[in-house]
């Protein structure tokens, strides 16, 4: 189901392809997918550094 197939007063049966507002909202959500992913990435690339920075400043076990 589409988000404004229940408040668009012109929706019809395929009419989100050529609709300017269902573009839009598609067009936002993208940017905000892209801004999360960015987010999430930098994040992610933070802990693996700091991860193996505490990793590096441990002792190393002896084999036995």
């Amino acid at each position: 189901m589409l988000p404004c197939q229940n408040t668009c007063p012109n929706y019809q049966h395929g009419c989100h392809k050529s609709c300017a507002a269902w573009k839009e909202l598609q067009e936002r959500q993208r940017l905000q997918r892209q801004q999360k992913k960015a987010y999430l990435d930098y994040y992610n690339d933070l802990c693996l550094t700091m991860a193996r920075q505490f990793r590096a400043m441990s002792p190393c076990r002896l084999a036995r």
